[in-house]
């Protein structure tokens, strides 16, 4: 499947501008590895490879500048519309090609350029024979290992080193950091396939699951922080009130110190990376304990070294509950714990000994709400990917499905159908819908739940074959669901699909507002105005119109919940500075003036502010001009007072 003269040359194009090359590093086309991008294209969808193909010819003829200009303008795209959707896509797509092409190390520049990013020389001399990522997932799994044992006991040194980075942090550029996110965008798109494996060997999803939910996802994230972060933790300028005429206010967004974040095993690479980097960029050091359950041991350490990450900026500790509690009795600054109601309710109560602020990104139990007006055929769609993706083991899965009464049959019958079609299991080639269940524990709260549904009257139409002990657990539909079911109250998280009929909107949205949950939910009808309207009185964090689980796509959106659903945001400029001490300022002149409301106080003094104010807050021209002759005559009674002193 080679490239033709015109491609090739395109190729080059492209690399050039995204690898101009620097004083260690040699350009794109000054290697030879773009003759090996036909191994890359062999591996490519049919309609990838044409649509590339076509692209390499354009940039044949393009040139660089308006190449750069392209590539620009697509990183910038925002929104979730179709067109910056897509034009995201396209330079992640083409960066994801030059960028695997340069660091394959293939060719007669690989060694050169491995030299002059340091690779790591144990990993450069894998043994003749034997599989190179699983070498280096032995390797570092050993060493994280190792690394466990030491640390189990030692909470008070780690947080030591993390206290003792403050101020190197504190004097790390913006600049700085946002190239090493750079970095760690690039290692990650280099070690996808690595990644996944590890996602998979701990947490059970299927391939284009781990690809499309954690993968992609951190690399939008990374994008976004690349794009976005300077603004958003730049001094502040804020609006100063007339009364105070002559002063400057702003707001400087500074690091809090150390952040401790502790992440949950359903998405165990996202809910890692995210708040991590979100925490590093805002200028804190992070301590990072993964879940004991998909710790992905060695994987975190590796990528952050191989981007130029020193090892005192980000830690990263094993262990269970016990070395979380121990970390949290070393009081970071701050909290940001990823998990259930219960763990989150502990870190909390323990945290609040010592006044530590958390965030808590909790369960949910996500309502989606179908009325009579939706499209049938997209909207099924939607309800089994909300509710099967991640077999179910997500904050935000649907939990809830409520159908119109006017289409519940129809609807019924075509969810069943695509129902029936879910494919299932570890897949190696991403040709597979959903995995299997990552937690034994998670396993019996799903058996559980189903047979106390069924023990009160609900109806199994899905998943009749399933022996409540296996991990692969099909998908669980149901209906005749009554309230007094630990499946209609209770967060199940695991592949179910509990229906429900509605014909009052009104009475639909008083009955899911009385839920202790409220993360997200996802509303769905052709009237729009109707689909606000109740986004606006769903008592939640986060509201889909026609879509589901979408606000998470936006890294831009704010996430988190209300209610036994969490506290606090992350994500977007609102959880960027969330990671941050918000420090307000007041700019006033170096003068020799007495202020208004400084003393002393006199009869006089007292008299004209009370007429001033009343100017001010009074409205109209008239009002306007009587404030300020008023305060011009008490700013000069005020500071004469002032330097004559009050009379004994």
């Amino acid at each position: 499947m080679s490239l033709t003269r015109s491609q090739l040359t395109g190729l080059k194009k492209l690399g050039d501008v995204l690898i101009p090359g620097d004083r260690d590093l040699p350009r794109f086309s000054e290697t030879n590895v773009y003759k090996y991008a036909d191994r890359m294209l062999d591996y490519m969808e049919e309609s990838d490879r044409s649509s590339l193909k076509l692209l390499l010819t354009v940039f044949s003829v393009t040139p660089n500048f308006l190449i750069n200009a392209l590539l620009k303008v697509s990183q910038s795209a925002e929104g979730e519309n179709f067109i910056s959707s897509n034009l995201r896509l396209l330079s992640t797509g083409l960066r994801g090609v030059i960028f695997t092409l340069y660091y394959s190390k293939l060719g007669e520049y690989g060694e050169k350029i491995g030299q002059a990013i340091k690779w790591d020389s144990q990993i450069n001399s894998i043994p003749e024979g034997e599989d190179e990522m699983q070498h280096f997932t032995d390797e570092y799994k050993d060493k994280a290992q190792i690394d466990i044992n030491e640390n189990v006991e030692d909470a008070t040194h780690i947080m030591t080193v993390a206290r003792n980075s403050q101020e190197e942090m504190r004097n790390l550029s913006m600049d700085k950091k946002l190239s090493l996110i750079g970095h760690l965008r690039e290692v990650i798109i280099e070690k996808r396939e690595w990644i996944i494996d590890r996602i998979q060997e701990d947490n059970g999803k299927s391939r284009s699951d781990a690809l499309i939910s954690e993968v992609f996802g951190v690399l939008d994230h990374l994008h976004w922080l690349e794009k976005s972060a300077k603004k958003a933790l730049k001094d502040e300028s804020i609006k100063t009130p007339i009364a105070l005429m002559g002063k400057k206010s702003k707001i400087f967004y500074e690091p809090l110190g150390t952040i401790l974040v502790i992440s949950p095993w359903n998405y165990p690479f996202y809910q890692g990376i995210v708040p991590i980097t979100a925490a590093f960029v805002a200028g804190n050091a992070v301590v990072y304990k993964p879940s004991e359950i998909t710790p992905l041991k060695g994987l975190m350490e590796e990528l952050f070294r191989l981007a130029g990450f020193k090892e005192n900026w980000i830690q990263i500790v094993y262990g269970t509950g016990e070395m979380g509690a121990k970390l949290i009795d070393q009081r970071p600054d701050k909290i940001f714990f990823t998990g259930s109601v219960a763990t989150g309710k502990k870190i909390m109560a323990q945290a609040s000994q010592q006044l530590i602020p958390v965030e808590l990104e909790l369960g949910g139990k996500d309502p989606m709400v179908v009325f009579e007006d939706a499209d049938i055929e997209r909207t099924t769609s939607g309800a089994v990917w909300g509710a099967l993706t991640c077999t179910g083991q997500s904050c935000t899965s649907i939990e809830q499905l409520h159908v119109h009464e006017e289409i519940y049959p129809h609807f019924k019958k075509r969810l069943l159908e695509k129902v029936a079609t879910i494919k299932q299991g570890v897949d190696t080639d991403g040709d597979g819908d959903i995995g299997i269940m990552t937690s034994d524990a998670q396993v019996k709260i799903v058996a559980s739940h189903l047979e106390d549904a069924l023990s009160k009257g609900a109806v199994l139409l899905s998943g009749e074959s399933w022996d409540r002990s296996s991990k692969t657990i099909p998908p669980l539909v149901l209906e005749s669901l009554s309230d007094d079911m630990l499946i209609v109250n209770e967060e199940t998280f695991g592949p179910i699909i509990p229906m429900f009929k509605f014909s009052s909107e009104q009475d639909l949205i008083n009955k899911l507002n009385q839920s202790k949950f409220g993360l997200s939910a996802s509303v769905w009808s052709a009237d729009k105005e109707r689909c606000v309207r109740v986004a606006r009185l769903l008592q939640t964090g986060n509201v889909s119109i026609n879509n589901v689980m979408l606000t998470e796509g936006n890294p831009a959106l704010p996430f988190g919940g209300v209610k036994d659903s969490g506290i606090g945001r992350y994500k977007g400029v609102h959880g960027l500075r969330g990671f941050c001490n918000m420090k307000s300022i007041l700019i006033d002149s170096n003068s020799n003036k007495c202020e208004v409301n400084w003393f002393p106080y006199t009869e006089k003094k007292y008299k004209s502010f009370d007429k001033m104010m009343v100017a001010l807050f009074s409205g109209g021209i008239k009002n306007f001009l009587r404030f300020a002759i008023t305060g011009i005559g008490l700013e000069s009674y005020s500071d004469k007072i002032a330097k004559k002193g009050r009379k004994r």
